[in-house]
């Protein structure tokens, strides 16, 4: 049972925000009482610490996995960095922290931006155009991304996908 209060609690973040999570709601998602989430989780922050150290935890995963899936992990972390797998959530919590909403959100956020940011300065060695360093590449790169997430609802006059947009971004600036 409680690994379905996270699931439906990623469910209401993913449908609305993260402001919309409460114990009521995530119940009503459920279909079930609040007591039955409140046995579990005791606060709404519990229930959202739980929420997103699973959300991240999957991300985690997902990304090492299309790292190692090819001989090219920087581009398949890359594509995956900008694809729809994770993309609600993200785009929900990424809000929530721009708008200083909940520390909590905000401390589990830097520590996956920290993450990634290591993931990527790793894929990076030896891959990086003369002129640049690892570190403010890594920082251009994470801009585009978090611009790409941003606005990846929008059609794009162009019609790339987000993809061949990042490809046509990032590729000059790497050997």
């Amino acid at each position: 049972m409680p690994e379905q209060v996270i699931e439906a609690t990623l469910r209401v973040i993913e449908a609305g925000s993260v402001k919309e999570v409460t114990v009521r709601r995530v119940a009503q998602e459920l279909g079930r009482s609040t007591t039955v989430i409140t046995h579990y989780f005791p606060t709404r922050e519990a229930l959202l610490d739980a929420a997103l150290s699973k959300s991240f935890s999957l991300s985690k995963e997902q990304a090492l996995s299309h790292i190692n899936q090819s001989e090219d992990g920087l581009w398949n972390f890359l594509n995956w960095s900008v694809s729809a797998e994770h993309r609600k959530v993200w785009l929900q919590l990424v809000t929530a922290y721009l708008a200083g909403l909940d520390p909590q959100i905000s401390k589990q956020i830097d520590e996956f931006i920290d993450w990634w940011d290591a993931q990527l300065l790793g894929l990076l060695e030896g891959r990086v155009a003369a002129g640049r360093e690892r570190q403010e590449l890594c920082d251009m790169i994470g801009v585009v991304v978090e611009g790409i997430l941003l606005s990846s609802d929008r059609a794009l006059v162009s019609g790339l996908a987000s993809e061949e947009l990042l490809r046509g971004i990032v590729a000059p600036l790497l050997k």
